[in-house]
């Protein structure tokens, strides 16, 4: 009988990509307990997919100088950490999850035997992104060997961040013990932690610093200028996002003023009603109006909460790219991802958002609440206010028209409850003193028309 070494086993790998043992054996002309043995005598350079006859054989690969194989760990609300299992680079830039204990939600679906083609999708959302993010990647991309242009990086570059910067990502995971270490460190030290008196002075500081590109906290997404905090909390210390507009004098920084305090008062009010969204406060220092909102994806005991985004699931398992909440909604409680409560809680964000001119409603500001099973839980409203108004790339305010959109007569009764939230939105707005006349004019007539609408409709 033919026998041949490893070499030819890998060899055949590279050109073909994983392969099953039965694939093997009939390309190298050798029997499958031949096969067995090849794979025995390569260790770690073949990995193993799948189970019994769904088993497939691929090459590992390393990535720069980090290796191919690293643990994922999730940090608990309570701030320890739990291992979830493990990351494997392989051959043609994919990468296998080894779950453990089982994580059904990480591995759904196609995914189901732990293979990816990329980043897994539940990483996706720790990418560095937005304006901190391309900041970041100025910073540490040479020491990484990745771009300097953060649109160029390729998913290797994202694993080699999370390994060396990834200890504070949005959520609760955390890759590589490197990435742990530093960050049961932070929680463990508790360093920077604001008291609320000294934000007058501070966060105008934190301002210019990241505006410069310094490290100013973690990577959350969104280009509105921004920066992360800890801030002094009765319960312990609560992690902030904190937005800022420019400073005062032009028109363009009013307006963002003006739609930091729309996105304060569009949370007030979907709290009122019951649904979840981000805690915000309006901080006024050096000539800036800050949004400080408390992350929902930490707690007080510097602890973590997952999330994921829709725009990372869908990514992975559909491919829309951008679909309205209410319609995709339907679709996700169809394929048990959220159940019937989330899918009508996501359909009211998404009419309230669209009724209150919010214009960059895209997938990625809306998301779940990562666990290990589904169904998911919903996350709580964020980034929720009147974008359809921001000022233009080149600093104008330019006069924008407002037309309520309407419902098809299968939405009417979600349409008809947002449109009542979104109607006391645009009240409070014009009733209130700290936004500016132009937007308290701006928010009378989006309320009119609104009002005109509910009315039509009934």
């Amino acid at each position: 009988m033919n026998t041949l070494p490893p070499p030819d086993l890998i060899a055949f790998l590279q050109r073909h990509g994983a392969a099953t043992a039965a694939q093997i054996g009939a390309a190298l002309d050798v029997s499958q307990p031949t096969v067995s043995r090849m794979v025995q005598a390569a260790g770690e350079a073949v990995v193993r997919l799948g189970k019994a006859r769904a088993t497939r054989y691929a090459l590992g690969r390393t990535v720069g100088r980090a290796g191919s194989r690293w643990p994922l760990f999730r940090i608990t609300a309570q701030g320890q950490a739990e291992p979830l299992g493990q990351l494997q680079a392989l051959q043609g830039d994919a990468y296998l999850f080894a779950a453990q204990p089982p994580c059904p939600a990480f591995v759904h679906g196609e995914f189901g035997d732990g293979v990816f083609p990329g980043l897994p999708w539940f990483l996706d959302d720790q990418r560095p992104q937005g304006f901190l993010g391309h900041a970041f990647a100025r910073r540490v991309a040479a020491s990484l060997g990745a771009p300097a242009d953060l649109m160029r990086w390729q998913a290797d570059d994202i694993v080699l961040a999370l390994l060396h910067h990834g200890d504070d990502q949005p959520g609760d995971l955390v890759l590589g013990e490197t990435a742990l270490q530093r960050a049961l460190q932070r929680i463990v030290t508790s360093v920077d932690v604001v008291e609320p008196a000294q934000r007058q002075v501070l966060y105008p500081q934190y301002a210019e610093a990241a505006l410069r590109g310094e490290d100013i906290g973690s990577s959350a997404g969104g280009e509105q200028p921004k920066f992360t905090a800890t801030l002094a909390h009765e319960a312990g210390a609560q992690a902030v996002l904190v937005k800022f507009s420019e400073p005062a004098g032009t028109p363009a920084a009013q307006r963002w003023a003006d739609l930091l305090r729309c996105e304060q008062l569009a949370g007030t009010v979907l709290r009122a009603h019951g649904l979840a969204a981000a805690e915000g406060e309006i901080v006024e220092a050096g000539g800036r109006v800050f949004l400080q909102s408390r992350r929902f994806d930490r707690t007080p005991q510097q602890g973590r909460r997952g999330f994921v985004s829709l725009a990372a699931l869908d990514s992975a398992y559909y491919g829309h790219g951008r679909i309205d909440w209410w319609q995709f909604a339907r679709q996700l409680q169809r394929d048990r991802w959220i159940g019937a409560d989330d899918a009508r809680r996501l359909s009211l964000y998404g009419w309230f958002g669209a009724l209150i001119g919010n214009s960059d409603m895209h997938l990625g500001n809306a998301g779940l609440v990562l666990g290990s099973e589904r169904p998911l839980a919903l996350a709580p409203a964020y980034d929720m206010l009147p974008m359809m108004f921001r000022p233009a790339s080149n600093g104008e305010v330019i006069e924008r028209r407002y037309t309520p959109p309407l419902p098809t007569p299968d939405h009417h009764d979600t349409w008809r409850q947002a449109a009542a939230m979104a109607l006391e939105f645009w009240t409070r707005v014009a009733q209130a003193g700290t936004v500016s006349a132009d937007f308290r004019a701006i928010a009378r007539s989006a309320g009119q028309q609104l009002a005109r609408a509910l009315q039509q409709i009934g």
